[in-house]
């Protein structure tokens, strides 16, 4: 009900398989908000576990991953065979997949999938073009907001926003931060296979403002250039440049001022 508070000791066995948090250490008990903050692995193992593959398989499907989302652009690829449907949906696989890692998705289902999560839980058929114009200006057509399902409650996507925005307040976003703006964010660090090639996928998704979310930026860097590619700041200062500039030009609302008396 997310009023849970779960211990992270640094790994978790499952199925025979012992699989580490993000710190090795261990977080120690954490909330559910906390643990969204700081993307502790364990923890949303637990909580995965707490779920079942079942119902993790179902709401992968209502989220989108596996199927084409018909956005106008040719050559979207058939994800279908990228992730477990839920009679393989083992242990093992449940728990790597809690935490974004053993299934595949495209940037434009997860970008589709997320902004349902934050806009009151509709998900929208995405496009690229708005609008089709002759060559004087008039319009020959609009291309409207195709509403094609709800994915979860406005309350829900309400109680999601709050660990975002928590996340680049006090959690792995933080160095994101653009200063005037109220933004809400996830992080992502995946490892790729084979798991001990040291390849990552670095991942960052931020939104602004929290209450009323206008734009979403999502930043990918592919196997960073570097010894150690497991260092989210990569793509937490890449997306951060992105937003100072994009903000602004965009004229995305400030976060109010508050003034001291």
């Amino acid at each position: 009900n997310g009023s849970e508070t779960l211990e992270c000791g640094g790994v978790l066995e499952v199925g025979g398989h012992q699989i580490h948090c993000v710190n090795r250490y261990g977080h120690g008990p954490l909330t559910i908000t906390e643990s969204l903050m700081q993307s502790c692995n364990v923890v949303m193992m637990r909580l995965a576990a707490m779920t079942g593959g079942e119902n993790f398989a179902k709401y992968q499907h209502i989220f989108g991953f596996g199927q084409k989302t018909n956005i106008d652009l040719p050559g979207e690829a058939d994800t279908s065979a990228l992730i477990f449907p839920a009679e393989e949906m083992r242990s093992s696989n449940l728990a790597t997949n809690s935490f974004g890692q053993n299934y595949n998705c495209t940037m434009i289902q997860m970008a589709a999938a997320f902004a349902s999560a934050i806009n009151g839980g509709n998900y929208y058929e995405p496009h690229v073009v708005k609008q089709i114009q002759d060559e004087n200006g008039n319009i020959i057509e609009n291309k409207d907001p195709v509403l094609l399902k709800k994915t979860i409650s406005e309350e829900t996507s309400k109680t999601l926003r709050e660990y975002m925005r928590k996340t680049m307040t006090e959690g792995t976003g933080k160095n994101a931060q653009v200063e005037g703006y109220d933004i809400g964010a996830k992080t992502g660090t995946a490892q790729k296979i084979p798991r001990t090639s040291g390849k990552h996928l670095l991942s960052y998704m931020g939104f602004a403002p929290v209450d009323n979310p206008e734009v979403l930026v999502y930043v990918i860097i592919d196997e960073p250039n570097v010894e150690n590619q497991a260092n989210s700041s990569y793509v937490t200062d890449l997306a951060r440049n992105i937003m100072t500039e994009a903000f602004p030009y965009l004229n995305i609302t400030k976060a109010t001022e508050s003034t001291e008396e």
